[in-house]
């Protein structure tokens, strides 16, 4: 029956062509048959104890049968995988049996190999969640400001060159499936001391279990402070001198977020600034202030900066 299942499943992955499908494979086996049903009945004594002693060796049979068949049920159970989501985990609590955990075959996958497959998918989820992004209400209220004309749609990488962008953490490192699959959408208010992102924060970005990492948190919320820092900075360049967090409530993974920052003040080379990552209800999760400073020779950085992005 395992056996029977085990090639409908087969069948359908080859239909289906599924990517990073793992499938468990169990095989129980038993060679007893089950006693044959007889009418006649023998009255003499030792054709009675005949009778009995077969009938006795077939329960015995039957009762091996059936604990046979209940363990092979409770390790099939206890090996059956927990949908949570996008994981595969073992449930709490449970024995985790010897098994043979394999990967599909190659000839599940079209041509071009498992890599190919791999980056399909993950193109196929980026493009879906882009649209989903563009579709949400509170984009929409933005959109509706940037037509009002006080708010406008910016690129939140404008600075990376080709070459710059794959070593950059957010843009490129933590970019890709259940990561940072899309780019953030931002909008920029025309007065450049405030700004509002859209993101999505994917399931490989935890810390606990389905809660994204503090860390990650601070990365973001030091990259949105920096955005409305550095336009309001000597020569638009800054580094963080302090960041200070308050972590309110935790970040599920798998979802959308919406990211504020505003520049408070500027004293000479230092820029105040705040932020904070809110849920789609509205609900305020994490928020920070900090204190970015210009460098006291930005000319020569500047300098320094244009020099190394052409190459010379």
């Amino acid at each position: 029956m395992f056996e029977e299942q085990q090639d409908q499943k087969a069948e359908q992955g080859k239909v289906k062509r599924k990517v990073n499908l793992q499938y468990l494979r169990i095989t129980f086996f038993h060679n007893n048959t089950p006693p044959h049903t007889s009418t006649s009945i023998d009255t003499t004594k030792a054709g009675s104890k005949q009778s009995d002693g077969r009938f006795l060796g077939w329960v015995r049979r039957l009762s091996l049968i059936s604990a046979s068949a209940a363990a092979g049920a409770l390790a099939y159970s206890r090996v059956e995988p927990v949908d949570m989501g996008g994981f595969s985990s073992m449930p709490r609590g449970k024995i985790q049996p010897s098994v043979l955990v394999k990967e599909e075959p190659d000839e599940f996958f079209p041509t071009g190999g498992r890599a190919a497959a791999e980056k399909t998918k993950e193109i196929t989820r980026s493009v879906l969640l882009e649209a989903q992004m563009q579709e949400l209400e509170l984009v929409h209220e933005y959109k509706n400001k940037v037509k009002e004309g006080d708010w406008k749609e910016a690129d939140p990488y404008w600075y990376l060159t080709k070459a710059t962008e794959p070593h950059h953490l957010t843009a490129g490192s933590l970019r890709g499936e259940n990561m940072l699959s899309v780019a953030p959408l931002k909008f920029e208010r025309k007065d450049k001391k405030a700004i509002v992102l859209f993101m999505h924060l994917g399931r490989s970005l935890c810390g606990h279990d389905r809660i994204i990492h503090g860390g990650l948190l601070a990365t973001v919320l030091d990259e949105a402070t920096g955005m409305v820092a550095l336009p309001n900075l000597p020569f638009h360049i800054g580094f963080t001198a302090n960041l200070n967090i308050n972590y309110r409530k935790p970040v599920k993974a798998d979802q959308f977020v919406m990211v504020k920052a505003e520049f408070e003040k500027s004293d000479g080379r230092k820029g105040y600034t705040k932020a904070s990552i809110h849920d789609l209800h509205g609900n305020t999760l994490t928020e920070c202030t900090a204190l970015f400073i210009s460098p006291k020779n930005p000319v020569g950085m500047v300098a320094k900066y244009v020099k190394n992005s052409l190459g010379l």
